[in-house]
């Protein structure tokens, strides 16, 4: 019989279809014998009917290994927690049988990361595929969370996940995942957190999209000055913020190596930068927005 193979997922696994065939056996005393692959032994089910009615599902993920083993009086370490490697005394063991039990899989995605500007224009991933080769259980779905795990969305297919608008989320950060999973799973809701699922599940790896600030535009220049000691101020500069995004906000003054000079807070400020005082060279002027942690 077997090998067999099965997925830990809450679900009775039995070798129904195993059979012994008995012709030359002898010995005084037989049994089974259920290891692991380091032939520990797990039990000792004393007949084939017995051996079936093992539920292989309840081991977790591993393998086992079924043998028959017939022996004299006397054998020594014949006990679960035993090892059949260890055993003593006049026995012989049989040919094994493999029980594969798999976990649940639930395939890898591909694609990303995405980064996206958040600007009130609608921002969806495209190119995400998933490798479903070694994908089992009962139930798919996708799910969105933030870097916390925390649950945004439960796409039902790809396709609901191609269709979803990062933009709306705001400035941060999502995680894609696919989830495979059986009956019977608490916590998978949105306002939950991937971290507290409780049940019989697995989840892919994660495909990260970044929902940057967005600096707006600003006009004006470019300005040429000569250095001869005499103030030189930059005016008629000028800032779009219509679309930008971030918590927080500054001006920056650089080289044009995108060496920082100086942080000028508001316009105005930079509107008073004497440049000649910076010497030959070029200047260049930005402006910012960003979240707390940089």
């Amino acid at each position: 019989g077997g090998p067999y193979e099965f997925v830990v997922d809450g679900k009775v696994d039995n070798v129904t279809s195993l059979s012994f065939d008995g012709t030359n056996v002898n010995g005084e005393f037989s049994t089974f014998v259920i290891t692991d692959a380091d032939l520990n032994i797990l039990g000792l089910p004393p007949t084939l009917e017995a051996v079936r009615g093992v539920d292989f599902d309840e081991a977790g993920v591993g393998v086992c290994l079924i043998w028959h083993l017939t022996y004299q009086e006397g054998i020594m370490g014949l006990e679960a927690g035993g090892n059949a490697g260890a055993l003593n005394g006049a026995f012989a063991l049989s040919n094994s049988i493999t029980v594969n039990r798999l976990a649940l899989n639930a395939g890898r995605l591909e694609g990303g990361p995405y980064e996206f500007s958040v600007d009130g224009t609608p921002d969806m991933v495209t190119g995400l595929s998933l490798d479903a080769s070694d994908l089992n259980g009962s139930n798919q779905g996708f799910i969105i969370t933030d870097a916390d795990l925390n649950i945004l969305g439960l796409p039902p297919t790809l396709e609901a996940v191609e269709g979803v608008d990062f933009d709306e989320a705001g400035v941060g950060v999502c995680l894609i995942w696919h989830i495979t999973y059986e009956d019977g799973i608490s916590g998978l809701e949105a306002g939950g957190n991937a971290g507290n699922l409780n049940g019989f599940f697995a989840l892919s790896n994660a495909v990260r999209v970044y929902r940057n600030p967005n600096a707006g535009v600003i006009s004006g220049g470019p300005f040429s000055f000569t250095v001869d000691g005499n103030p030189d101020m930059v005016s008629g500069v000028s800032l779009d913020a219509s679309m930008a995004t971030g918590t927080n906000r500054t001006w920056i003054i650089t080289d044009d190596q995108g060496n920082i000079l100086g942080l000028p807070p508001t316009l105005a400020a930079v509107e008073g930068v004497d440049f000649d005082g910076a010497g030959v060279g070029v200047c260049l002027i930005w402006y910012m927005r960003y979240e707390d942690g940089l």
